[in-house]
């Protein structure tokens, strides 16, 4: 049977994009590299060459959780040591993401002392130490800022992996039997007590991380669009006028509040944001390369507006190199970080 085009290689699914883009470059007449002029004031446009951290610090802080830089050169204790303070100031529980990080890998959190002894080592190279928000519903929200207009092209909420109890088997158990599993929940199921035998009919999350890798369903939710939430999106971005493409990570405590535009921001992602609302089950494969294809578009127009902004930029060479560099620490983070659920 053939896959469903949300669970293929991501290589794979993207290819015919790439295409799609270069074709828009020539159109546009801009270079592949220009591309990172759409966000001209982000590291390369923030496509995971740059520090997460310093793409946070380009816009208003008071959008975003209270977020601190434990550096990868600091020894183990220093690293426990500015943990330590952190949560002196903010409490438990705290989250601890690669500044380097994307789609959820490399991301802990912690809940106690414990945590703190058992995670910190595991740490390869910068991370984020950020405050823990108990908001449970989480979406993404696809901007673009075109001729000085902003814009919402897309809104995705994130469906959280969830089993149903039948009164016999584990957590484990169910987990593994889900659909959507994979090695990768491996990175939150070691947090919970996989033993745990549910009473039929009893729901449980088991993840908190809104990444499609680590198992969530994305589906279109542009209904939810409201004059209140775009005005709270659009603030965000005014913050930071050298940012005109790209998708922002945001968690409410319900519907409701989201729509009033009452949120806080998780992460920012830039040109290489994928407009994540084209993943929802209910599209064929071709709707969801019309949505891609759609902002491969937009990026190509919005760069070519912005070729004359001034930016330093590595060659292919330097560029295909970090890439490189980051994936594979990002990589070696993660699997450091998953190490074995309960049995």
């Amino acid at each position: 049977m053939i896959k469903k085009y949300e669970f293929w290689n991501p290589r794979v699914f993207e290819f015919p994009f790439y295409i799609y883009l270069g074709v828009q470059c020539l159109i546009n007449r801009v270079g592949i590299k220009g591309l990172a002029k759409a966000n001209y004031a982000m590291d390369h446009g923030e496509i995971g060459l740059g520090s997460k951290f310093d793409s946070q610090l380009a816009f208003d802080q008071r959008y975003f959780l209270p977020s601190i830089l434990i550096e990868g050169e600091l020894t183990i204790d220093e690293k426990k040591q500015a943990i330590t303070e952190f949560v002196a100031e903010h409490g438990y529980p705290v989250i601890l993401k690669s500044n380097v990080g994307s789609v959820g890998k490399g991301i802990v959190k912690v809940t106690s002392d414990e945590d703190v002894e058992k995670h910190t080592p595991r740490l390869l190279g910068g991370y984020i130490l950020q405050k823990f928000t108990p908001n449970p519903y989480e979406c993404g929200v696809f901007y673009i800022r075109q001729n000085g207009q902003p814009k919402i092209t897309g809104i995705n909420q994130k469906h959280f992996p969830t089993i149903v109890g039948n009164g016999r088997d584990s957590v484990s158990v169910l987990a593994r039997n889900h659909h959507r599993y994979t090695k990768h929940w491996n990175s939150f199921l070691q947090d919970i007590d996989t033993s745990e035998v549910l009473e039929e009919g009893t729901e449980k999350r088991l993840s908190f991380i809104g990444s499609h890798t680590l198992g969530c369903k994305f589906t279109d939710d542009m209904h939810l669009h409201t004059p209140e939430l775009k005005q709270a999106i659009f603030d965000v971005f005014d913050s930071q006028p050298g940012f005109n493409f790209g998708r922002v990570d945001v968690k409410a405590a319900d519907e409701a509040a989201f729509m009033r535009g009452e949120f806080v921001v998780i992460e920012v992602n830039g040109v290489a944001s994928l407009p994540t609302h084209m993943f929802d089950p209910k599209y064929s494969v071709w709707q969801a390369y019309g949505i891609f294809f759609e902002h491969a578009k937009y990026l190509a127009q919005i760069a070519a507006e912005q070729r004359h902004q001034p930016m330093e930029l590595l060659s292919y060479s330097q560029v295909i190199e970090k890439v490189k560099h980051n994936q594979a620490l990002l990589n070696q983070v993660h699997e450091a970080l998953m190490g074995n659920p309960n049995s």
